[in-house]
């Protein structure tokens, strides 16, 4: 699916991005703030009864989940920068375990033998592909300072998924991927300011590159997942997104060299094993609310 394909391999366009002389910062602050311009025109021609509805709550919880939007993006790019895509990206990978504990005691949700069973297959698989590690691939420069990063980063997504599935019921997807990619916006251009991060400057090739990380990762990565935890629950979205790890895995061996081990490529046999269950744990969002809400 569209989510995986972007998630495996926007990882690999950022690190040619990177490697241009474009800066981390900068590239968030110009992927989101070119997204959100062009879903500006879209969402006030076709969704503009949608816009004049959204309450105070709504864009609340849309300015909460930009926020732990821009900061995962952060840990992402910034761990690129001290470690290999695949540790990071397995790294990343850990949501599963951050959220299936909340979704089910704060949103209540409940879950069949498929969600627990593939839980159980993403962890192992996880730690089969992290023990691997040690053995062929390029740990990178800082590889603890990179792995403590994307772990970060690992639960803010978590946090950006459930506030996701629980606004999925109250606006449109389309709007809400608007709301949250403006505020994430916000936040990266506060931190462009604070750093004086120039945003201009590069190549056109570094530019092209830019563009290119901004259909990957946000219109076939989250426009996407934010229309899909309509349908799925958080755990099972960052479940489904743990076959990013194989072709992030794939792809960085086919670019950079960065051989897979024995055990890294059994840990993505089992994740694969992990995503078919996953996929085919389906939930009814109207039914989920945070506990306590009205």
């Amino acid at each position: 699916m569209l989510i995986t394909f972007s998630a495996g391999v926007t990882p690999n366009a950022i690190r040619v991005t990177q490697n241009l002389g474009v800066p981390s910062l900068a590239i968030i602050a110009m992927r989101l703030i070119v997204v959100t311009l062009t879903m500006t025109v879209y969402v006030f021609r076709r969704q503009n009864d949608a816009v004049h509805k959204l309450t105070r709550s709504d864009v609340m919880w849309s300015a909460a989940a930009g926020f732990w939007l821009a900061m995962n993006l952060l840990a992402l790019f910034f761990a690129l920068e001290y470690t290999s895509i695949l540790v990071t990206g397995v790294l990343r990978r850990t949501t599963p375990i951050w959220v299936v504990g909340p979704e089910v005691l704060l949103l209540g949700a409940i879950f069949s033998w498929r969600i627990w069973g593939a839980s159980l297959l993403a962890v192992v698989g996880v730690i089969a592909i992290t023990v691997g590690t040690s053995g062929g691939v390029n740990p990178g420069t800082k590889p603890l300072l990179g792995a403590l990063i994307a772990l970060g980063g690992s639960m803010c997504f978590g946090i950006y998924l459930l506030i996701g599935r629980f606004v999925s019921t109250r606006m449109p997807s389309l709007v809400y991927s608007w709301l949250v990619f403006a505020f994430a916006g916000l936040v990266t251009l506060i931190a462009v300011a604070i750093t004086q991060t120039p945003l201009t400057g590069y190549s056109a090739n570094a530019y092209l590159w830019v563009v290119i990380v901004t259909v990957l990762a946000q219109y076939l990565g989250h426009i996407v997942l934010n229309i899909g935890l309509h349908y799925f629950s958080a755990t099972a979205i960052a479940i489904i997104l743990e076959m990013s790890v194989v072709v992030s895995g794939v792809t960085a061996f086919i670019q950079f060299g960065e051989v897979p081990s024995t055990l890294q490529i059994i840990g993505s046999g089992v994740i694969i094993v992990g995503v078919i269950l996953a996929s085919r744990e389906r939930s009814n969002p109207p039914s989920v609310k945070i506990k306590g809400s009205t």
